[in-house]
């Protein structure tokens, strides 16, 4: 967008570029047209925003939820095949998905122990239905002396399967349909981590690497379910940072994509996200000018999660020449900001900025304020209420 000569209507605000989100929608298309595609819930954090790239998906399948209370909100709200991406224990917010499932709609849930598939067999027996499970496998590399992937999963092999199938194969309220193979450290990792150059070889490396061992692990578990009375109605895997990658493997039935929507700076430091464009982020106001060539800012403190460094810290998109102080960092409820050169802004004007991460940016803003350029001018086009602007809060 042409940030220098937009007035937002309020400032702090978050801004949504329309253009820009749907040049990404025809990207992901393009490169996850062989398979169903699902859209990843925590990344985009909108039932405006999920519906509308819903409708720009030939090839959409459902939604990857992030917790139960969520997928009851995203049932309630007409999507009706939600996958919940991590095990719960939250036996109230399983148990409203219940009467969706009862009129149709497809909910399953994900599992990599004992304990939690036992507590969807207590539900499915206390209410007479049968929940969907998938299990969820771990695809990370463990070497000698670096554990290259993601702590999650405790399934990593068969072995490990059929201990838990031993142990819930009387089970009679809860089914195995799906299984989920996430190659998150392929996926979700940047080559190029700012202040971090001299590790991009490495990381290049490790992801060649890691991609021969999860083609090799998760066909052979696919295979080795289908064929052992386990068939199966979805192989779910990949992320935004993998699409190439995942799409082209036999087994996949389905990837799942949400940060490549909005495409937020830690994504921009990745090699496969090169050719997606900033489509959200935040404006903050400039409030003061404590000198010649420092400018505050009002708010500003949107700092993603994950281990903290300067990949984490939002970026400033316009004026492009201001940089955060060192000392001070992104404010609880002010951040100054420091010019090279001249300074092009002042009291009254506006800084744009891009948050690291994708979906945590809406739990900050009630709504994403729309643009579009028309006549070569950038307009507001309206705005679509995140899921905090619906009175609504997951965890």
């Amino acid at each position: 967008m042409d940030f220098a000569h937009i007035t937002p209507p309020y400032a702090p605000s978050a801004w949504l570029d329309l253009d820009a989100l749907d040049a990404n929608i025809h990207q992901v298309n393009q490169m996850t047209s062989n398979v169903n595609l699902r859209i990843a819930s925590k990344s985009i954090r909108s039932i405006d925003v999920l519906k509308y790239i819903q409708a720009k998906t030939p090839n959409f399948i459902g939604i990857m939820s992030f917790c139960a209370q969520e997928s009851a909100y995203l049932l309630s709200n007409g999507f009706d095949n939600v996958l919940c991406a991590y095990p719960t224990f939250d036996r109230a917010g399983i148990i409203k998905t219940l009467p969706y499932c009862q009129n149709g709609a497809t909910m399953i849930w994900m599992v990599d122990s004992f304990e939690q598939w036992q507590l969807l067999e207590d539900i499915g027996r206390q209410y007479n239905q049968t929940l969907q499970v998938c299990l969820d496998i771990n695809m990370s590399m463990p070497l000698p002396r670096l554990y290259f992937g993601t702590k999650r999963s405790a399934l990593f092999s068969i072995s490990d399967i059929k201990k838990l199938l031993k142990k819930t194969k009387k089970f009679k309220h809860s089914k195995l349909t799906a299984m989920m193979g996430y190659e998150g450290q392929i996926a979700g990792l940047p080559e190029n981590l700012p202040d971090k150059a001299k590790l991009a070889p490495a990381i290049r490396a490790l992801k060649a690497l890691s991609k021969k061992q999860v083609s090799k692990r998760r066909q052979k578990i696919a295979h080795w379910l289908n064929k052992n009375n386990h068939p199966l109605t979805l192989v779910n895997g990949g992320g935004s940072g993998s699409m190439a990658f995942t799409c082209l493997q036999p087994e996949i039935t389905e990837i799942t994509v949400g940060s490549a929507y909005y495409y937020p700076a830690l994504f921009s430091y990745m090699d496969s996200m090169t050719s997606f464009i900033p489509s959200a982020g935040f404006v903050l106001p400039v409030t003061r000018q404590p000198e010649p060539k420092v400018i505050t800012c009002h708010s500003g403190g949107f700092v993603a999660s994950g281990v903290m460094g300067t990949d984490k810290t939002p970026q400033i998109i316009y004026p492009d020449n201001l940089s955060i102080l060192k000392d001070e960092g992104y404010g609880e409820v002010q951040t100054p900001m420091q010019a090279t050169g001249k300074l092009s802004v002042g009291i009254g004007d506006y800084v744009w900025c891009r948050h690291a991460k994708a979906g945590e940016l809406c739990e900050h803003f009630n709504e994403l304020i729309t643009y579009r350029k028309i006549n070569n001018q950038y307009l507001i086009q309206g705005s679509m209420t995140t899921y905090r602007g619906d009175g609504q809060c997951f965890h």
